[in-house]
C-alpha cells in the first residue's frame, strides 16, 4: 500500500477515536460532575469530602455509558477503517490482471517450447527417412 493511502487510513482511524474519545470524555465528565453536585458533605478526620447518595447514581450511569462510548467508539472505528485498509492492499498485492497476464505468459512461452520441440522432431524424422531411402540395403 502506498504510504499515501496508509496515511489516509491511518487519518480515518485516529478521527473517529478522537471523536467517539472527545464524546465519552464529556460524558465522564458530566457524570463526574452530575454525582458532585449530587452529593452530601461528610466530615472524615477533620476534612470534608463528598459522600454519594442516591441523586448521584445518574452521575455514576452517565460516566458508565461515557466509558462505553469510548470503547465502542474505539472498536467501531477499527472496524470501518481496518478491513478497507486490508481489502485495499489485497487488491493491490493479488491484482488479477497482472496474475492473468503472467499465467498467459508462461503458457504462452511453454507452448513456444513445445513447438520449438515438435518443429526438431519432425526435422529429425524427415532425415532419418531421406537416409533410410539412399541406404542400399
Amino acid at each position: 500500500m502506498h504510504s499515501k493511502r496508509a496515511a489516509v487510513h491511518a487519518g480515518k482511524y485516529f478521527l473517529l477515536t478522537t471523536l467517539f474519545g472527545v464524546l465519552g470524555l464529556g460524558l465522564v465528565a458530566g457524570g463526574i460532575a452530575v454525582g458532585v453536585l449530587n452529593a452530601t458533605t461528610t466530615t472524615v478526620a477533620s476534612v470534608t469530602v463528598p459522600a454519594p447518595t442516591r441523586a448521584s447514581a445518574g452521575g455514576f450511569v452517565l460516566l458508565l455509558v461515557g466509558v462505553a462510548v469510548w470503547r465502542f467508539g474505539k472498536a467501531w472505528a477499527l472496524y470501518k477503517t481496518l478491513p478497507a485498509a486490508v481489502e485495499e492492499q489485497v487488491a493491490d498485492t493479488f491484482d488479477t490482471e497482472h496474475v492473468k497476464s503472467d499465467l498467459a505468459s508462461v503458457v504462452d512461452s511453454r507452448l513456444s517450447d513445445v513447438q520449438q520441440d515438435i518443429q526438431s522432431m519432425n526435422r529429425e524424422v524427415r532425415q532419418l527417412k531421406q537416409d533410410d531411402g539412399n541406404d542400399p540395403f
